[in-house]
């Protein structure tokens, strides 16, 4: 049985100590938090001041990241019981040293300056309806039981024996090509998580993404237009398509692997690709949401337009991309020949876990950025860690299982990079977003301005095609699904994907939809 001197036990507490941090930040402001009564839902906290009923809260929240933390330990102590013990010889105390050294780093820098955000937090929420709060922390519970509801009842369950017995070939000196990329494929990852930190499976560095030959047609700044080399030398099928990625993650995710890229399915079908990567900002980075859109966006519609002769251009903008595709759209719609918005929000969530951490009330957006003078990416990427902690557990559970298959493992380790290869976001442009669609809900009422011209998606008037994740817990469903209603198109469809937030461009069952999403850019 493995146990607290375990290697891979250790390995588990330094992945989860990230829980515990995030939880005594909770914890820290609980402690800072005005006196004044509150209503709860629960009879426990019924007629409790608000710093005691959100101590109570905070109490349960650190018991159940506590609970997730050990089901992560347990998980990964199940494969240890089934290993052979001659692999322990392969750890030693300095790898524990420096794992230890580095989670720490992972976790601290970006937790080293939060409790400086925590009386900002406990400021908002002194004036806030304590009503209001206490019923918006009730959703976000009930969607964290609804999501273990719906967990299929073996996403903890694994089964260790293909691992096991490719150790005991391998340590036999009987192995075979397959059983020694097993072992291979699983020491390799906690050689990784020891370098880059607990969230990695694969070092970024050896996992070759965005491979489709492409050249770069314009360059403003840290903004770069690709346009990618055609398959064939033909007359385009329909007028080009520029794909607009969002701003917080990096936009090789649509030409992911070449068995599994949107890029290289969009050029089968013959049409003429482009890309628009806003790069990553500089220190002191001061771009704003308008000038994104005008001139960024703008430049670059303007130089697919010169480069393919083309009057009009299609945009797919995914997530926030599709944010800013429609703001183009609605302010130049002679330009702009069809549009999809895979996942686009069109206004906050009512409630739940984006609805708390986006909450004006809860989130000190500004705050934030004037501490860290960026939206950091880091921060983002371990904040959705910390939020939905069971999800790496089902990701850790799918790894396992897969070892043995290339396939699967190709595209595995090529999202693994994708997620955690995050961008900062200009501090300006992340709090303009923010208040648009979350805050003040501008976005949706037609009250966002660009250098101070209303963007009313009422003038959006050419093809769209608006889709939406059936399971996204990022942009909900209804988040979504309100654009076809606020734009003025009189071709306007929405189609509900199965899936999560990025289904759609990572899962090889989602492929029938690129067809539908192709279909769509080349009808006329």
């Amino acid at each position: 049985m493995s146990g607290p001197g375990d290697p891979l036990d250790k390995l588990t507490r330094l992945w989860t100590r990230g829980l515990a941090s995030w939880a005594e930040s909770l914890q820290h402001l609980a402690a800072v938090l005005p006196a004044a009564p509150v209503p709860c839902a629960t009879e426990e906290t019924q007629d409790l001041p608000a710093g005691d009923a959100f101590v109570r809260r905070a109490e349960a929240w650190m018991r159940a990241l506590g609970e997730l933390g050990e089901m992560q330990t347990r998980l990964l102590g199940r494969v240890a019981d089934a290993l052979p013990a001659e692999m322990q010889q392969r750890f030693d105390a300095e790898t524990f040293r420096r794992l230890d050294r580095l989670a720490r780093t992972d976790w601290n820098n970006q937790l080293e300056r939060l409790p400086q955000v925590l009386p900002a937090m406990a400021e908002r929420l002194g004036r806030a309806d304590p009503e209001r709060i206490g019923k918006l922390f009730e959703s976000m519970m009930a969607e964290y039981l609804e999501d273990l509801d719906g967990l299929d009842e073996d996403a903890f369950r694994l089964d260790v024996a293909p691992l096991a017995e490719a150790f005991e070939r391998v340590l036999a000196g009987e192995a075979d090509e397959q059983a020694r990329a097993v072992v291979d494929r699983f020491l390799g990852a906690l050689s990784v998580k020891a370098r880059y930190g607990p969230a990695y499976y694969a070092d970024p560095g050896q996992v070759p993404v965005g491979t489709t030959p492409r050249d770069c047609i314009h360059q403003d700044g840290t903004v770069k237009l690709y346009r990618y080399r055609p398959e064939r030398e033909a007359a385009p099928a329909a007028p080009p398509v520029l794909l607009v990625y969002s701003i917080i993650n990096r936009p090789f995710i649509l030409d992911l692997i070449p068995s599994y890229s949107f890029v290289r399915h969009l050029l089968g079908r013959g049409l003429d690709v482009y890309l628009l990567d806003w790069g990553e900002p500089r220190p002191g980075d001061r771009t704003t949401l308008d000038e994104l859109i005008e001139p960024q966006l703008e430049d670059c519609v303007g130089a697919v337009r010169t480069h393919s002769g083309a009057r009009r251009v299609s945009l797919f903008g995914h997530c926030i991309g599709g944010n800013l595709a429609l703001m183009y759209t609605a302010l130049h719609p002679q330009d702009v020949d069809r549009l999809i918005t895979p996942t686009t929000p069109a206004t906050g969530a009512r409630g739940g876990v984006v609805g708390v951490w986006t909450d004006r009330d809860v989130f000190p957006v500004e705050e934030i950025v004037e501490i860290f003078g960026v939206m950091p990416a880091k921060l983002i990427r371990t904040t959705f860690l910390a939020l939905k902690p069971y999800f790496e557990v089902v990701k850790w559970k799918k790894f396992i299982d897969n070892l043995g298959d290339d396939q699967v493992m190709r595209l595995f380790y090529a999202i693994d990079r994708w997620a955690n290869q995050n961008v900062d976001v200009p501090g300006a442009v992340f709090c303009k977003f923010i208040e648009e669609v979350f805050h003040e809900d501008r976005f949706r009422r037609g009250q966002t301005t660009i250098h101070g011209r209303p963007v009313d998606l009422a003038a959006v008037t050419c093809p769209y095609l608006n889709l939406a994740a059936t399971r996204d817990w990022i942009v909900p469903v209804d988040s979504a699904r309100i654009l076809g209603d606020l734009v003025g198109s009189a071709d306007k469809r929405f189609v509900p994907i199965e899936g999560a937030h990025v289904s759609v461009m990572i899962d090889p069952k989602l492929a029938g939809v690129w067809e539908q999403m192709s279909g769509f850019l080349l009808s006329r």
